[in-house]
């Protein structure tokens, strides 16, 4: 199939009798080629002049998609979004793809035993390479998000878009450790006995939301995207397996907490509250062993248990499995 946003130009090109819309998300490159291909010859720089005369200036909409003359703004954008525009926004992709790495191995790296030795004594060498990297880390996407914002046309959908969210998320925990630990050093409250656990917990908090930047990999990955776009797709189906998955671990949780305390006063399940934690795992088909039943009667609820979650479990796999598979055909398209 070819380029369905270039063919939509290439016929608006005879329905306006010579008039040529650029899709400001395609590259000039594909663009040429899908011209030769129809049989469009001729000179390209005349085309790309005609696209910028006469009421070609103003923007159109055909089908929905916005044709409009290519600026500067357009190219940094399409230069930032689309590795395929050209060599050089191929190359600002593979150096992204390295910074999202570099970033998470050196979040993984921090917490190894002998590497926390080293960073908790600024003086030393480590400590400052560490700095030096996820400084640098960070001020790459800083630049990037930036960048992305300034270029981006539509402002309002940059905004309701998550993953810029995600993107904003992996660089704030960064500014705000730098300026409380440079808030801490000016007011000396490190030395003070009172302020220590709520500083601790804090740093806790920002290096949890660290780990976010692994979520920045799905910008680079064609299969994350499709999984994503499938459970976006089947919502409906999702949520109704938890909603009766919810109501097996109450119905099957209480019904064991009953029969087991019964049965011996010595019992795991103490409270519905543990029973439901065994109904979790049984439900789930990951069974810890940490809490097994002892009657007849309660083993026989726990295989109704387990028959029950198979179930319900099966049930929306076929739904799903059949919207992965036309997701899936629509990007490989």
């Amino acid at each position: 199939e070819r380029h369905k946003l270039i063919f939509s130009s290439i016929l608006y090109f005879y329905q306006s009798q010579g008039d040529f819309y650029v899709p400001t998300c395609v590259s000039l490159e594909q663009f040429k080629e899908e011209i030769a291909f129809f049989g469009l010859h001729g000179n390209y720089t005349e085309w790309t002049e005609r696209v910028n005369v006469g009421r070609v200036k103003e923007k159109h909409s055909l089908n929905g998609v916005h044709l409009c003359p290519r600026t500067l703004q357009q190219r940094a954008w399409n230069f930032l979004k689309d590795p395929s525009y050209s060599l050089g926004a191929r190359v600002w992709a593979i150096v992204d793809l390295l910074m999202i790495c570099t970033a998470v191995l050196l979040f993984i790296v921090e917490t190894m035993p002998v590497v926390q030795k080293e960073l908790d004594q600024p003086d030393k060498i480590l400590a400052a390479v560490f700095f030096a990297a996820e400084t640098a880390c960070i001020a790459f996407f800083s630049i990037e998000l930036i960048g992305r914002l300034v270029c981006c046309p539509d402002k309002l959908l940059f905004c309701k878009t998550l993953m810029n969210w995600v993107d904003l998320v992996t660089i704030l925990p960064y500014f705000i450790q730098v300026a409380t630990s440079q808030t801490d050093v000016d007011s000396g409250s490190h030395s003070t006995a009172g302020g220590g656990g709520n500083n601790t917990n804090a740093i806790v908090v920002l290096r949890v939301l660290r780990v976010v930047r692994v979520l920045k990999l799905a910008k680079h990955s064609k299969g994350i995207i499709i999984v994503t776009k499938t459970l976006t797709s089947s919502i409906n189906e999702l949520s109704l397996l938890l909603f009766f998955w919810f109501i097996g671990v109450v119905i099957f949780g209480s019904i064991m907490y009953f029969i087991e305390f019964n049965y011996s006063k010595d019992s795991q399940f103490k409270s519905i509250l543990e029973s439901s934690w065994w109904a979790v795992v049984t439900m789930s088909t990951v069974g810890y062993g940490d809490m097994c039943p002892k009657s007849p009667w309660g083993k026989l609820v726990a295989s109704g248990c387990m028959m029950f979650s198979m179930i319900i479990i099966a049930l929306p796999v076929t739904v799903i499995v059949s919207k992965f598979t036309r997701v899936y055909a629509k990007y490989k398209d």
